[in-house]
Order: structure tokens, then C-alpha cells, then sequence
């Protein structure tokens, strides 16, 4: 097995040790024979792996992820051969939100020893079609929060966590429906959604979980709809979308299990997505998308002991 670490040195809080840490694990370690490389600009990781993929197909090939959400995703995308890769995930980012399904979430995969005796788990994907998520896809209001809070993390002094609120406060405002034609399954919802959103995992902004329930190896992805986002619905009822209790919001949020998802933006206007927090430009003269879940796909690797929350293990 080859092992190849690939790191994000500007993911997460402690950005001058992540490179450090690993490359003093490797150098303890030289009968890994590992290979260690540097991420030097947003969607390298892509790159990087596809190549790395390529000059050694004809082996098994471990990617240890060091980074967080959107390092992980665009990690993932690059990988043309499931069957030949496993992953880890060394979790460096703000959030690592797709950990948040395991028992004991991101606390024992902070230690490389774990990850190195781990052993791979088959998780579903998501794939978008020009890239795959772990965790969720969304277009509307949280692609825009994703962007917002992407462009200002990078120059903000106090992390990701006030530019979120000021996003989402900002967009609770000025933030305007918009009309979507969207077939789930087969069966046409088109309408005015604030956004649109596919859960394989169960949190997302490192807290939110309307969607407590959803499960990464059942073959099927949450779809949540949201009807209207406005100051006097966003801001109020933000305590019980944030903890899954969309009984009390009423016919504004629907939650549909589904496999395939297609959706496309009725305005002339820039459509807003994320997957797993990155952002991706859309070309505006198409504007459309499609989601479809990749059931057992990733061998994602888990350390001994570890394993999947109880309420996400449907289909395990």
C-alpha cells in the first residue's frame, strides 16, 4: 500500500503546525515509505490526487487528508478510481463536519496512529457532476452564507465564526427567493425556495442539524426545502432549524428521502452552491444541476473502535 499525505496548510486555526505535526510523524515513521505534499492554492488538492492516482493505479493507495471540510471534498474529486483508494482524514479544519455521524465525532481521528491501523468503512457520495461531497450540497441561502464566509475567513482576524453570523444576518435581509424548477425522484417541486439542500451527513457550519437522521451508507440522501427566508422567519426560528425541530416551522421546510436530484434556476442571475462549504462558480447561462448518491463508494478509513452514530447507521 502506498501511503501519501496531502496537506492544507491554510486550513483550520493552527495553520503554521499542520505541516509541521505530519512531517514529524513521516520522519518517525520511515518504514511508511510515505510521500507528503503541500496544497499551494484552493482546488490543488484535485489536482494533486488525480495525478498522484495515476502514477500509482496499478497499487492500493492510502490519501491521508489533512485539512478540513472543503480540503476533504476537493480531495475526493480528484479521485478517479475508487476501488484502488482509501482515505483518511486527518481533520484540521473549522469544522470537519462529516465526522460528526461517528461516535466520539473528530476526537480519535486526531491521532495518526489511529488512522494509519484504521480500517476503511464503505460511505456513500454525493456526486455533483463535476465534483463528489461527503457531507451535503446545497444551492440558494447557504451556498451564499458559504461564499460570504469563505471571501471574508480569508482576510478575517477572529476566524469564520462572527463573519457566519454577519452573513447570515445580512442574507436574512437582503437575501431574495428565487424560482427553481427541481424533480427529486421523478416527482416535480418546482417553486420559490430560499434554498435546497442534500444531506449525506448530519450537520453542517460546524452546528447546524436540521437533519438529524440522515445516514452515509443507506444509499439515499436527505433533501431539505426551505420556502421563505426573511428577517422575521431566518433570525426567530434559527434555534429549532438549527436542532432538527422543523415540526415547528411548519409547511415552509419539507424533507424528502431521495437518490437523484435535478435542479434548475429559473432567473438570470447567479445560483449560489456549495458542497461540504466549498463554493463553486456556476455558469450563469445554464444554471442547472444535478445530485445523484454513489452508494457504497468511498473507503473512507475509521480508527478501531470507531463507529457510526446509532441513528445514522440505516443500511450499514
Amino acid at each position: 500500500m502506498k501511503h501519501i499525505f496531502i496537506i492544507n496548510p491554510r486550513a483550520g486555526k493552527e495553520k503554521e503546525n499542520i505541516s509541521v505535526r505530519v512531517r514529524e510523524y513521516i520522519s518517525a515513521h520511515p518504514e511508511m515509505g510515505a510521500l507528503v505534499f503541500n496544497t499551494e492554492y484552493v482546488g490543488h488538492e484535485t489536482v494533486l490526487v488525480g495525478r498522484l492516482c495515476h502514477i500509482f493505479e496499478d497499487e492500493t493507495v492510502r490519501l491521508y487528508i489533512c485539512g478540513g471540510s472543503g480540503t476533504l471534498c476537493r480531495a475526493i474529486s480528484g479521485i478517479p478510481n475508487f476501488s484502488m483508494v482509501e482515505v483518511a482524514f486527518y481533520p484540521c479544519g473549522i469544522t470537519n463536519d462529516i465526522l460528526k455521524v461517528f461516535e466520539g465525532e473528530a476526537e480519535p481521528f486526531f491521532n495518526l496512529n489511529n488512522l494509519v491501523s484504521g480500517t476503511p468503512m464503505y460511505l456513500d457520495l454525493l456526486d455533483f457532476g463535476f465534483g463528489k461531497a461527503l457531507n451535503f450540497c446545497s444551492v440558494g441561502f447557504e451556498a451564499r452564507v458559504a461564499e460570504e464566509v469563505n471571501n471574508l475567513g480569508r482576510v478575517s482576524i477572529v476566524g469564520t465564526k462572527l463573519p457566519y453570523k454577519f452573513s447570515v444576518l445580512k442574507n436574512s435581509i437582503f437575501f431574495v427567493n428565487s424560482q427553481y424548477s427541481v424533480v427529486a425522484d421523478g416527482q416535480e417541486l418546482t417553486g420559490k425556495r430560499a434554498s435546497i439542500t442534500a444531506f449525506n451527513g448530519i450537520v453542517y457550519g460546524g452546528s447546524y442539524s436540521p437533519v438529524g437522521n440522515a445516514s452515509p451508507v443507506n444509499g439515499r440522501m436527505k433533501l431539505l426545502l426551505r420556502d421563505t427566508s426573511s428577517l422575521f422567519t431566518v433570525i426567530p426560528n434559527m434555534k429549532e432549524y438549527k436542532h432538527g425541530q422543523l415540526d415547528k416551522l411548519g409547511k415552509s421546510v419539507r424533507v424528502m428521502d431521495i437518490s437523484e436530484l435535478s435542479i434548475k434556476y429559473s432567473e438570470k442571475r447567479k445560483m449560489y452552491f456549495t458542497a461540504d462549504g466549498e463554493t463553486y462558480n456556476m455558469d450563469e447561462q445554464n444554471n442547472s444541476l444535478s445530485v445523484r448518491v454513489l452508494p457504497t463508494t468511498l473507503k473512507f478509513v475509521v480508527p478501531s473502535g470507531v463507529a457510526l452514530k446509532e441513528q445514522c447507521r440505516e443500511g450499514e
